[in-house]
């Protein structure tokens, strides 16, 4: 232990001498782009939390801790020193066995693993170079010589991926309540701070990940980040790692857990009402934590799960199911169990789930809707049904054009026969499906097969986001399927097939001019009959604020307020601050507290010409944009840095503006920016166009 220490110590200070070292230098040519498409086709994973705290399985002093294992230092308050002193000398996983975990994900339909290779407790999964807290500091990892079993997880769970034909992911975390240079520490941690540098825990971080990518584990095809909200990007040197990874794995895909936006986003324990806008990734427990807690014993069951895993990919989703094996290498035999069901279920039904995603049909009262992209470019609709239709009926509204087959998945079952009404597919069950999928343990599916894409007469769909205007505006509308109508109205009204059709104008748009603030509703026909499916939005006629005459010197005025906010605090808040500064563009002003204050940045903003601007705000905690007394962004409450967009009309010149943000505790960020009148990218403000007031 002694020399490893001191090769420890010498590697630190080799960062700090020689960072450099750990930065492949690359083009922005040569970084290939996130490779997507196995991620998309795969939709279901398993995401494994494993480390120290399995060995104690949320128990501490004899004492069971509810809740999160893996969060058992913190959450008992446990001196660092004292916790690895316990748990090091006890963590020898010797039933680990990489070839039954990776089969246990493959037989339950799952086509990828990740991993926790380091998570907020600091201990290293693997051999490092850079740390004595890692798996060869534990008689699992010692070399046989030295009387271990000289064995590396990492190692043999690649190994095992590659075998078995999954992907394998690395999540690393950037909290770390061991190091001696992260900071902050929490309050109870008595360790002194003098010495302690940040930047040289983040030199260790890119250190460790450069080993977990530099191919001595293969191809790994994700890096899952975690732990990163005390901090920002330019502290944690995110940019830097997310360059680095992506030149040494390319086409790896990077989670949004390193203070950057990321290629996904991770909903935790949650599933997204609708589909979000950029792709997504629900990773969620089995029962109550992400690590093995030995007295938790509320597992979700497999047709829980199943039904999460159709609701998930119906929004476009993936699913990450989590899994704690325990300190000996072991899956509880709980998790096994769900494990076998949703693989029993997987194998014939995972055409339903495989290469499927969002189908553009309105959410069923009886279960969801995927749709499928088969390899021969033909098309498959698939009815997950969780509860028997009310009307024994399952109807595909709006679809125009006639499956070639129709099958019950896992069954022996006559083919389903449909009918016509109007644009809408309906399909009969007879007794014996529903019979079935009453008595089925887990949910049932039923496809519908089309040559093609099948063409489906959705909600028309308005071309652009605007919602504002001065003086005209035209709403353009993307073109509807052949042979189909869109109708529409002005005044709120339901449109009918007797209201306005549009025409393809001059232009070849379907378009309308609005002239006042009116409420737009449009829905679609075809050969005579009309769709269920509708487009409802109000567009607003505003007037130009009035320019004002601008001031005599750039720059902002930023006031500073200390104490503890969950709202933007109203202006008169701030009149008495005593920390005040000369800012030249919107942000945090130097010198704010580390935690706990409020900011207010006043002046005014020159725009270059009249129209309706776009304003985004992304701040850490919440926010207010307020433009001559208007106010036009509200990004209020507790969160991370979440941005937030408003649209005012404003005339050619100068206008009042008032900033306003809070932070509570952890990483802070503030940031404003704006999309011209007639444009349709957001650009960085210049600094011209702030001014003091006169």
């Amino acid at each position: 232990m002694r020399i490893r220490k001191l090769l420890v110590r010498f590697f630190s200070l080799a960062l700090t001498t020689s960072a450099i070292t750990l930065n492949t230098p690359c083009t922005a040519d040569e970084i290939a782009p996130p490779d997507f498409a196995w991620w998309r086709e795969a939709r279901f994973g398993m995401f494994v939390h494993w480390g120290l705290y399995s060995e104690a399985g949320s128990v501490w002093k004899e004492r069971f801790l509810p809740g999160w294992s893996e969060w058992m230092l913190n959450r008992k308050k446990i001196p660092p020193d004292e916790y690895y002193a316990e748990l090091m000398p006890r963590f020898d996983p010797a039933d680990f066995d990489a070839n039954a975990w990776v089969l246990a994900a493959k037989n339950a339909g799952m086509k990828y693993i990740v991993i926790t290779t380091k998570h907020h407790e600091g201990f290293a999964n693997w051999p490092s170079a850079v740390s004595d807290r890692d798996i060869a500091a534990t008689k699992f990892g010692k070399p046989i010589s030295a009387g271990g079993r000289g064995r590396d997880p990492l190692r043999e769970l690649a190994d095992a991926c590659e075998r078995h034909g999954l992907k394998l992911g690395f999540y690393y975390s950037l909290l770390d309540w061991a190091h001696p240079d992260y900071l902050p520490r929490r309050e109870w941690d008595m360790r002194p701070i003098d010495g302690a540098e940040y930047a040289r825990y983040a030199q260790f971080m890119r250190a460790q990940v450069k080993e977990l990518l530099d191919g001595r584990y293969g191809k790994i095809a994700v890096l899952w980040g975690d732990g990163d909200w005390e901090h920002g990007a330019r502290e944690h040197t995110s940019d830097e790692i997310v360059a680095m990874a992506r030149a040494l794995q390319p086409g790896i895909l990077v989670n949004n857990r390193w203070a950057l936006p990321g290629d996904y986003a991770t909903p935790e324990n949650s599933i997204p009402d609708a589909m979000l806008a950029r792709p997504w990734e629900t990773c969620m427990t089995l029962n109550g934590s992400w690590g093995y807690a030995r007295d938790d014993h509320d597992f979700k069951t497999a047709p829980v799960v199943l039904q999460n895993l159709a609701d998930i990919v119906s929004k476009g989703g993936n699913y990450l199911l989590n899994i704690g094996p325990d300190g000996r290498g072991r899956i509880d035999p709980e998790s096994l169990e769900v494990l076998a069901g949703i693989g029993q279920w997987m194998r014939t039904h995972s055409s339903s789930i495989y290469r499927n995603g969002h189908a553009d049909l309105p959410v069923p009262e009886w279960g969801r809707w995927t749709m499928g992209t088969n390899q021969d470019g033909s098309t498959t609709f698939n009815a997950h049904i969780f509860s028997s239709p009310k009307s024994g009926m399952i109807r595909l509204d709006g679809v125009i054009d006639d499956p070639t087959a129709v099958r019950v998945l896992g069954g022996e079952f006559a083919a389903p026969t449909f009918r016509r009404e109007g644009p809408d597919l309906i399909v009969k069950l007879d007794s014996a499906v529903l019979d079935a999928i009453a008595k089925a343990s887990a949910h049932s599916v039923i496809a519908f097969d089309f040559a093609l894409q099948p063409r489906i007469l959705t909600a028309p769909v308005i071309v652009g986001d605007d919602r504002m205007f001065v003086g005209t505006t035209t709403v353009r509308f993307a073109p509807p399927p052949t042979g189909a109508t869109i109708h529409v109205t002005t005044d709120d009204s339901q449109p009918s097939i007797n209201t306005l059709a549009l025409q393809v104008n001059a232009q070849g748009e379907f378009a309308i001019v609005l002239d006042r603030t009116s409420t737009l509703r449009a829905r679609t026909s075809w050969q005579g009959n009309m769709s269920n499916a509708e487009t409802t939005l109000t567009f607003v006629r505003s007037e130009l604020l009035p320019a004002k005459k601008c001031g005599d010197s750039v720059g902002l005025d930023a006031r500073v307020i200390a104490g503890t906010f969950e709202i933007v605090p109203a202006n008169d808040a701030f009149e008495n601050a005593t920390q005040k500064s000369v800012i030249q563009s919107v942000a945090i002003p130097v010198g704010v507290p580390a935690d706990r204050y409020a900011i207010q940045l006043l002046g005014m903003i020159d725009v270059p010409v009249s129209g309706v601007y776009r304003f985004e705000i992304a701040s850490d905690d919440g926010s207010e944009l307020w433009i001559d007394g208007v106010r036009v962004i509200d990004n209020g409450g507790l969160h991370g840095a979440v941005p937030k967009v408003g649209d005012v009309a404003l005339e050619i010149g100068c206008h009042d503006l008032d900033v306003r943000m809070f932070e509570s505790v952890g990483s802070e960020a503030l940031a404003l920016r704006w999309r011209l009148p007639m444009t349709t990218n957001f650009t960085e403000i210049p600094v011209r166009a702030f001014w003091r007031q006169p």
